[in-house]
C-alpha cells in the first residue's frame, strides 16, 4: 500500500485506483454505523431518552442532527467513488479524508457538549426543580375530621 497522505494517492484518477481496500472498508463501516446510530438517537424511538431526561434528549438530538449531516456527507462522497462517477472530481480520496476529519471534529464537539456544557445545566435544572418542589404552598389545607367517640367505635367494628 502506498503512503495514504501522498498527494498523488489522494487525487489519483478512478481508473488507477481500486474502489475497495482496507481503508475504504473501514470508512464505509464507520460512516454507515455512525449514520444509523445518529438517525436512531435523533428520532428517539419509543421516547426512551426523552422520558428519562428531557434536557439530555435535547442535547443528544442536537448532536445527532449534526452527526447525520457529517456522516451523510461522507457517505455521499463515497457513493461517487463506489459508482465510479467522475463529476466535479468528487470521487477523489481527499474528499473522503476531509469527511473523516469532519467526523473527528464532530466527535470532539459531541464530547465537549456532553462533558462540559450538559452537566452544569443539568445541575442547575435539578436545583430549580428542588426549589420549586419546596416552594409550592397548597392553596387549601386539607381538612381534618375531628375524631369523635362514634367514629372511633365505627372503625373498630
Amino acid at each position: 500500500m502506498r503512503n495514504p497522505f501522498d498527494w498523488e494517492y489522494l487525487t489519483a484518477p478512478l481508473w488507477r485506483m481500486p474502489t475497495w481496500g482496507p481503508l475504504s472498508i473501514a470508512y464505509v463501516v464507520v460512516f454507515s454505523l455512525g449514520f444509523l446510530v445518529c438517525l436512531w438517537v435523533y428520532n428517539d424511538p419509543r421516547r426512551m431518552i426523552r422520558k428519562r431526561d428531557p434536557l439530555l434528549a435535547q442535547f443528544l438530538q442536537r448532536i445527532a442532527g449534526w452527526g447525520l449531516i457529517v456522516f451523510g456527507i461522507g457517505l455521499f462522497f463515497f457513493l461517487f467513488r463506489l459508482g465510479r462517477i467522475s463529476a466535479f472530481n468528487l470521487y477523489m480520496r481527499i474528499w473522503l479524508y476531509l469527511s473523516a476529519l469532519l467526523a473527528v471534529l464532530w466527535a470532539a464537539y459531541a464530547g465537549h457538549v456532553l462533558v462540559r456544557v450538559y452537566p452544569p445545566l443539568a445541575r442547575q435544572r435539578a436545583e430549580e426543580f428542588r426549589r420549586k418542589q419546596y416552594a409550592t404552598i397548597p392553596k387549601h389545607a386539607p381538612r381534618r375530621r375531628a375524631s369523635t367517640p362514634q367514629s372511633v367505635t365505627r372503625k373498630s367494628r
